[in-house]
């Protein structure tokens, strides 16, 4: 089947809604014909397959062969299937651009122009400060809006005639679309930014599975085609634009869900629960910063392919690089507190043992000696043994040692153990049971990210010898 016969088939096709179908012969027949209309057509028809990047690159290539064979229609209808990627990917000031070059085309612009026509609307950083009541006043003073038959007066010899009109007409309802979105964003949200010129940028053609059309048996096999695994550590994807004073984060994680995910903002740090990782799990992530942040006047916004956060920065100025690192010189207060709490739970816990051991050692030697010197045998009462002592009251009962003692030191060290535990985060009480199990009573942590993986060794005080029974 000749090329030419695919493509008609494709076009039709499209024309139909059958979009698979669509995708494949005009695949096919891209690779023996770069033409423009088949490009325009199968960017249409990758739209709706949700295929937004893919669209985009299509849509670009049909500029320039439109460009090549001088053919001003198509280079209207690339620049218009270009808006509409660029609509669907979140980037409203691209889109709206794009629009742009495609009105101005159908009044007999040149293709490109020295000026880029879409840069004069935006500020000195880049970002686009057109909103929709501009366009829809500029909208009403055209020319082409002014009457039904008023198009042929406007557009000048290359274009004078009502399809041209229609075009213009279609892409003018497009931008009012893009303009309502980009209304409701913040001023220097990254969808803003102008990237994209009148002349865009050329990459080769895609193969898009052409070589399903020819046999059955081969699209079996892309179909049953195992996707690549990914590591389970491939760190998330981020991408970052700052000025003096936001710092815009593009956190890439597809498919995260917007009512359930909780973004807790930190003086240094953002906390997301949770994305969804390039392996596939969904676990929470956390942003250490290199600078602090206001956190009341930071935000987020979640779109199908990625997590964006704009973070007010607490002083004005560019930061050195978006992460904060181990080593810093100045620690947060949590930190401190932190680090606090674990030096005077360990001096405490060392000293309750050093003096239980060190009773304990009293009372053996003390028992040796009464022993030694006393020869008469044991008496026993009915239940327990009484053993000789040099006390000059009555024989002392040393299973007994220790009921009686109730000291302050040992209340403050339980005091002090349960209100640690009490005002710990459920992630620390956590360590800090696993740690006292695992140890035997003999060592006690706050940092599960420690602890979590591995089993805590029992640590006697110097001079005790721990024994397995």
């Amino acid at each position: 089947m000749s090329h030419i016969t695919l493509a008609q088939q494709g076009l039709a096709a499209a024309e139909a809604r059958n979009w698979d179908e669509a995708v494949e012969k005009l695949s096919t027949a891209l690779k023996a014909s770069q033409n423009p209309a088949w490009l325009v057509a199968r960017s249409k028809a990758l739209i709706n397959k949700k295929r937004f990047q893919e669209a985009l690159d299509d849509a670009n290539l049909a500029w320039h062969t439109a460009y090549q064979r001088n053919k001003r229609p198509l280079l209207i209808d690339a620049h218009y299937r270009r808006a509409v990627a660029y609509f669907r990917l979140g980037q409203y000031a691209n889109a709206d651009a794009c629009c742009i070059y495609a009105m101005r085309l159908v009044k007999g612009f040149p293709a490109v122009e020295k000026e880029d026509p879409a840069k004069k609307n935006t500020d000195e950083n880049g970002f686009y400060k057109v909103t929709l009541r501009d366009a829809q006043e500029e909208s009403k003073t055209d020319d082409i809006n002014k009457s039904q038959g008023g198009a042929a007066g406007a557009l000048g010899a290359q274009g004078n005639d009502v399809a041209n009109a229609k075009e213009w007409r279609i892409a003018s309802t497009l931008r009012m679309q893009i303009l309502f979105a980009m209304d409701k964003l913040p001023e220097n949200d990254p969808a803003r930014k102008l990237t994209t010129t009148n002349k865009p940028e050329l990459k080769e053609l895609s193969d898009m599975g052409s070589k399903k059309v020819e046999t059955k048996e081969s699209a079996a096999a892309t179909q049953t085609t195992a996707k690549p695994t990914v590591p389970a550590d491939t760190p998330v994807r981020l991408q970052k634009f700052q000025n003096d004073t936001t710092m815009t984060v593009s956190i890439f994680s597809k498919g995260v869900n917007k009512e359930k995910l909780q973004v807790q903002f930190s003086p240094k740090s953002a906390h997301l629960d949770s994305i969804i990782w390039p392996s596939g799990d969904e676990k929470p992530f956390t942003l250490d910063l290199w600078g602090e942040i206001d956190t009341d006047a930071s935000t987020y916004r979640v779109t199908p392919n990625k997590v964006e956060l704009a973070l007010k920065k607490k002083t004005p100025g560019k930061w050195a690089q978006l992460k904060g690192e181990a080593g810093d010189s100045a620690p947060d207060a949590a930190a401190d507190e932190e680090a606090e709490k674990l030096k005077v739970l360990k001096d405490a816990r060392k000293k309750a043992m050093d003096d239980a051991a060190a009773e304990a050692s009293a009372q053996k030697k003390a028992a040796e000696s009464t022993e030694a010197k006393d020869e008469a045998p044991a008496t026993q009462d009915s239940s327990k043994p009484a053993y000789p002592s040099s006390s000059r009251t009555r024989p002392k009962n040393w299973d007994t040692i220790g009921d009686d003692v109730d000291s302050d030191e040992e209340k403050d060290v339980n005091v002090f153990f349960k209100k640690l535990f009490k005002g710990a985060t459920p992630e620390q009480q956590r360590a800090m049971m696993k740690s006292f199990t695992e140890s035997n009573g003999t060592s006690l942590s706050t940092d599960w990210d420690d602890v979590k993986n591995r089993t805590v060794e029992t640590v006697p005080p110097e001079g005790v010898e721990a024994k397995k029974w």
